[in-house]
């Protein structure tokens, strides 16, 4: 089911939250400088030690942590990885940090069959998100944005 802006709470507000966005690739880069343009203070891009992915969001100054660190930290948690990275993720940095803590989103950018199959693993209150990441940023900078 596709959501428009008619369907959303849009006087609901991120910016005063801490945002963890797991991943920097076609979905992470997007979603974290979008979040950043549009006045989110607090974003974080999460990573492995050694990951690629740094010097590029260090590159757009952003905040880079290690995974584990930005599940403590974070309000939100955006997990933006591979689909078949998701469960470990969720395994090792949500669950233990579960008590008390805000709604995650996942995106699934080129497998349309794949939040079907995720979503029965996944919590209820789990927002998802579909879109390929440069679309999502291009539409963003031109002042528009995709149905999610």
């Amino acid at each position: 089911m596709r959501s428009y802006d008619r369907d959303a709470v849009l006087n609901a507000t991120i910016k005063g939250r801490k945002v963890a966005v797991i991943g920097y690739g076609s979905q992470g880069h997007a979603h974290a400088l979008n979040l950043r343009d549009s006045g989110v203070k607090d974003v974080a891009v999460a990573l492995r030690k050694g990951s690629q992915g740094v010097a590029k969001a260090e590159g757009e100054k952003l905040k880079v942590m290690e995974v584990a660190e930005a599940a403590k930290w974070a309000d939100v948690m955006m997990m933006l990885t591979p689909d078949e990275l998701h469960p470990r993720f969720i395994a090792t940095t949500r669950a233990p940090h579960e008590e008390g803590r805000g709604t995650d989103v996942r995106a699934w950018p080129q497998h349309p069959l794949q939040p079907d199959r995720a979503a029965r693993r996944s919590r209820r209150d789990d927002d998802r998100a579909q879109g390929p990441g440069h679309t999502v940023r291009a539409e963003y900078q031109r002042g528009a944005g995709v149905p999610v």
